[in-house]
Formats: structure tokens, sequence, C-alpha cells
């Protein structure tokens, strides 16, 4: 009698419009192993990043690391493991036990009968996926198998080789030693009833008919790994089965004809015409014999610098996800059952975590299989991914690798020029250039931990959207992917902003316009001194108005590159309290932060077409970050910072001089 069978719920995979997805399914893997230690883990941990949940595993008599391979993969890995001290290999018998214990002891809902040389591989997404999507009629697949290519030198081919790491050709169509075409495998729903044929290529007593898996999944098959390791395995095995009188002769041929041909050389003979040299290879994939898969070979490749950072960028990424959803779920979890209805989050919890949610899809699928560059190209959705779980510091490392990759020179000499200075960032522009570099000179009575930058952008328009992710900075000038004009001077100062948080350690960042020289340098020192130990986020002349409308609205017109900007006003809300810009001020490191944090997750602010006032901006960044301003103004320092000055100030202060025959009218 079929028992029945019982389709037990999967986790979730995520929460989307309050509605949960499709369930994915329990999968256990069974293994009968004998001396695999060459390829056990890796089958193992293949197939547990493909969606198994656990492992059942017989060792049969191994005599190599197999017993302590499974021990430490045990650590990580949910490994039952069994031993089998009978040296017949009945295996159909043993596999049978280890399916039906999978159904009945372990909980699976589907169960893969699997060789250690067999890595099943989906056309798309992961086991999970593909067993999810089967109608509920269907109560096994039967999967093709393709075997890898032996490929040695062209004068040794009892050196040919194949091995999960590196093959990446396989028989388009494989087949046994008879000539016939190589028996697939059938994986199956669980059943306490089920029986495994001898070879695993078909299953009974399973409700539900088997499907071809056709292109949804198929079976990359190493049984000939090396001609030593695959004679061992025949005179273990092929003794095995001639001690096995229970079995009819026809099942193992395989293994029992080679058995018979250890010792006559027709075994070696067998490796040589399996063995094929990269013309051979050539030819065969080329007239369309043999199809190149390279997924598996990728799986165990070293990961690269970025692929390691993508991968510590989705691990932080998920837990943090996971521990902001357990901290709203509390909030009412604690709430005793009979008031949740009253409370707010009772209703919302599924929107409260949406946005933490959708971050991390798309934060996946957005990294994924793209390098360094092409990624560089996508910060802007790059900053729209960020700015659905912002507190995800996560990504702002990750941001920097990029530039670590993209342009490391640039980095690296930011990092050394920047470390522990004061930044001095001189504002410019690139038809200004020179005359940055004039007011540059003034500061060299300026002595001490300080570093000269000066800023500029590029030529054009380009929006928030088209802006890339680079820099390049020679070790005075900074050009950033911003435009050149005044209605974009926030977007230039605030990318200066970001680069310097994601990649340097300032002790302050000094902002200036190029028309602000140096007048005392003892007292300029000294403002900085002070302002660096209140640990002020951010410090300057305060300005700012109760009301929106009673501030200035017109400040750029005359200025802007588009004529439209200056049919507008400001458009947008101004904080009532900000350091003015071109008197000049000072971030800290907090308010740094704060600045390129703005700057990452309000990538619609910064795009408004509206002339965006960067001193505003930056009084906008201290509200967001709930960061208080430092007021440095004086009746005697309205102009610029203590000991900077104007251009135009010290032009006029010359003119009255020369006037007035003082002293000086010639500096």
């Amino acid at each position: 009698m079929k028992a029945a069978i019982t389709c037990r719920a999967g986790p979730l995979q995520r929460i989307s419009n309050g509605a949960p997805m499709q369930q994915l399914p329990k999968i256990i893997m069974t293994l009968l192993v004998r001396n695999e230690a060459d390829i056990l883990e890796d089958n193992i941990r293949f197939h547990h990043a493909m969606g198994v949940d656990g492992f059942i595993v017989m060792d049969n008599l191994s005599t190599d690391d197999t017993p302590n391979i499974l021990a430490r993969l045990g650590a990580d890995i949910p490994i039952t493991y069994l031993c089998q001290e009978r040296d017949d290999y009945n295996q159909w018998d043993w596999v049978t036990g280890m399916a039906r214990k999978a159904a009945v002891e372990l909980g699976a809902d589907w169960v893969i009968n699997n060789d250690a040389d067999e890595f099943w591989l989906p056309a798309d997404g992961t086991l999970k996926t593909v067993l999810a999507a089967l109608s509920p009629d269907i109560g096994g697949l039967s999967v093709m198998r393709h075997n890898a290519v032996v490929s040695c030198p062209g004068n040794a081919p009892l050196e040919g080789q194949s091995h999960p790491r590196h093959s990446v050709m396989f028989e388009a169509q494989s087949r046994n030693v008879t000539g016939q075409p190589l028996p697939g495998k059938v994986l199956h729903r669980a059943c306490a009833t089920v029986t495994v044929e001898q070879g695993n290529h078909a299953v009974r007593d399973v409700a539900g008919r088997v499907e071809e898996a056709g292109t949804r999944l198929r079976i990359l098959h190493y049984p000939y790994r090396s001609f030593a390791r695959y004679t061992d395995k025949i005179r273990l095995g092929g003794a095995a089965y001639a001690r096995n009188d229970s079995l009819d002769a026809s099942i193992g041929a395989t293994w029992r004809r080679h058995y018979d041909q250890l010792d006559s050389g027709e075994l070696a003979r067998f490796w040589c015409d399996l063995a094929q040299t990269p013309e051979e290879i050539t030819i065969r994939f080329t007239a369309g014999h043999l199809i190149r898969e390279d997924r598996v070979q990728q799986f165990f490749a070293p990961a690269s610098p970025l692929q390691q950072a993508r991968q510590d960028l989705l691990e932080r990424s998920g837990q943090m996800v996971r521990d902001f959803a357990r901290s709203q779920a509390n909030l009412i979890d604690r709430v005793p059952r009979a008031l949740r209805a009253e409370r707010p989050m009772y209703y919302n919890l599924r929107f409260a975590v949406s946005s933490a949610e959708s971050h991390l899809e798309r934060l996946s699928d957005l990294t994924e299989g793209r390098d360094a560059p092409a990624l560089c190209k996508r910060f802007a959705e790059l900053r729209d991914v960020f700015s659905l779980f912002p507190r995800n510091g996560a990504l702002r490392d990750f941001l920097a690798t990029l530039l670590e990759q993209t342009c490391p020179q640039d980095v690296a000499r930011l990092r050394s020029d920047c470390a522990g200075k004061r930044v001095i960032l001189h504002t410019s522009c690139l038809p200004r250039l020179n005359a940055s570099a004039e007011t540059l000179a003034s500061f060299a009575p300026l002595q001490g931990p300080y570093h000269h930058i000066i800023l500029h952008g590029v030529e054009g328009t380009p929006s928030e959207t088209q802006t890339p992710l680079g820099f390049a900075y020679d070790g005075r000038f900074l050009r950033v992917p911003a435009p050149d004009n005044y209605e974009g001077l926030h977007r230039k100062l605030f990318y200066a902003y970001l680069l310097l948080d994601l990649l340097t350690t300032p002790a302050l960042v000094v902002k200036i316009d190029d028309n602000i020289e140096m007048q005392d340098a003892e007292a300029f020192a000294a403002c900085l001194d002070a302002v660096e130990a209140a640990k002020a986020p951010v410090a300057g002349r305060q300005v700012g108005g109760e009301r929106h409308e009673g501030q200035w609205h017109g400040w750029h017109i005359g200025k802007c590159a588009d004529p439209m900007i200056e049919t507008r006003g400001y458009q947008y809300p101004l904080p009532r309290v900000y350091a003015a810009g071109g008197h000049g001020y000072v971030l800290g490191p907090e308010g740094l932060r704060a600045c390129g944090y703005m700057y990452l997750a309000m990538k619609a602010f910064f795009d408004m077409p509206a002339v965006g006032l960067e001193d505003a901006c930056v009084g906008h960044a201290l509200y967001a970050q709930n960061l208080e301003l430092m007021d440095l103004s004086t009746p005697d320092n309205l102009l610029a910072l203590p000991g900077l000055t104007t251009k135009e100030a010290r032009a006029r202060d010359q003119a009255w001089r020369a006037v007035m025959g003082a002293p000086g009218a010639s500096e």
C-alpha cells in the first residue's frame, strides 16, 4: 500500500506587500561513500549552498580521511553520520533505509539520493526553487547525468584528470561502457515506504508521476578523477559486487567488467581512450559533442577581493536586517496578546520591515555578477538601495572597496594626505583653478598638520541618476563627477564630503571658497584648536531665519548656468540654523559623516531642478543627525573664519592704506 504524501511547510522565502510568497521545501540528501575524501567536502558544501538542508551520509568502510571530514563539516552543516560495515555493496537496501529515515526522522519534503561524484546543478535559482515550482502531482524528477571530460597532456593520457574544481567540459550525451546512454538519477518526494533501486536510477512506492527534468536540472558527473583513484575504486567496488550473490549479474556491469580487467592492462587502455587532449576537446566541443559548464568550477574558485567584499556585505546586511526586524517585532511581541489589536504595530509590522527586506533583496540582485567598474556606473541605483535601509553601514564599506579597486592610486594618495590632518578644502571650478592656486599660496605661513585640496567638478550638467562613483586626485586637485556650475555647488561639495568620509580620517575639514585668503595664521590655528577641543560636528558663522519666507531667496540670480533655475526661488525647506558658506565652516568627523550620509541616502533631494544652497544643505545634514552648530561669528570676523579674510576685503584694505599712506600698502 502506498503511503500518503504529506507536503511539509518550508521556510517563507520573504515577505512582499504583506503577503507570504511560495513556501520552500526541506531537502535532505543521502550519500553512500567509500574513500571519497578528494571530493566529499566539495559535494556537501556545494549542495548545501544550492539549498540542501541536511545530509545523511553512510560511510562504507572508508580508510581515508572521510570520517574526519564529516565530523568537521558537521559543526556547520546538519549531517547524520552512519557506518556500514558490510562489504557487499548492497546499495539499494542501504540507500532505501536512508531515504526513509529522511522522510520519517528528518521531516524532509524531498530526498536526493546522491553519489559523492555527482553535482546537481539547476539551470536557474537553487534546488529549492526548482522543486517548489513543481505541481503536486509530480512525485519525482528524472535527471540526466553528464560525465566530466578527462583532460590530459598530449603525451600522457594516464595523467588525465577531471574534478569539480577545474573541469568545465562535459559530454552532451554520456554513455556507459556498453555504449548505452548513461542512465539518469531520480530525486523524489519524501515517503516512509519508498524503495530506491540499485544505482539510485529509479524509485518505487512514491505517490505521483516521475517527470523528466529536461533543462531545468542536470547532474555533472565526475567518476573519472584520476587513473590511480579509479583503479582503487574498481578494486574495492568490484570485489564488493563479486561478494553480493543477491544482485543480478547485469547490475554494476561497468564495475564488474573493469574489475575483471584490473590485471590485464585493459583498464589502462580504457583510460587512455577516455582521456582527451586540448585539441581533441576543441574538436568535440566545436562539433557539438561537448558542453561547457563552469558554474561548479567557479563555485570553488578562490574568491576575488570584490567577491569577498560582496559576501561580507550580504552577510552583514542580512544580519542587520534580521536584527532590525526582530527589534520591531519585539515592540508588539512584548504586549499582552489581548491588547495587541489596540497597538498600531499590530497592523504595521509588515510595513515596518518591508523596506529592509526589499533593501537586502535588491542589494543582492544589483551586486550579483557585476565587476567593480560596472557597479560604479550603477552608483545611483546603489544610493536608491541604501535609501531603503540607510542604517546599513556595510554598504558604505562596500562603496569604499569599489573605489579601492577602480582608482587604487588615487585612494591611497588621498588617504595618506588626509590621515589625521586638518584638510583645507578650497572650493573651485575649472575656469577658476588659477585663482584658487593664488589663494592657496596665501596659506604658506600656516605650519603644522594641514593639507590643502582644490576641489572642482566636470563640464556639463549630469543628473544624479547619471553620476557614477569615482574621482581623480593628484595630491592637490580633487575632481569629482558633479557639475562645475553654481547651481550644482552643493552636489560637488557633498560628493567630496562623501569621499572624504568613506576613504579618509581627517581631524577636521575646513571648507572655504576661492576668494578666501590667509590673514593671521596664528588666529586661524587657534580657531581650529577650539573647534577640535569642543569636538564640534560643524562650526562657522550662524545664519538662518525663523520662517522660510523671511530668508533671502535670490542669492543665486545672475550666477546659474541654467536660466530656468534663475526663475525659481528655494523650493524646499530651509533650516533655521546653518553655517554661512561664504564665511567658511569647519566639519568635524561627525559633521563629515552626516554630510556623506545625506548625499548617499537622499539622491532625489540633490537631483531637484532648483538651486541647492550647499550651506543650507549642511544645515539639513546636521538636523537629520540631531547635531548642533558651534557659532564662531564675532563682530570682528563676519566675512570669514577667524584668521582669514576675503580677497575683496584685502584689496579694499590695501587701497585704503595706499590713500592714507599707511605701512603695508604695497603688500
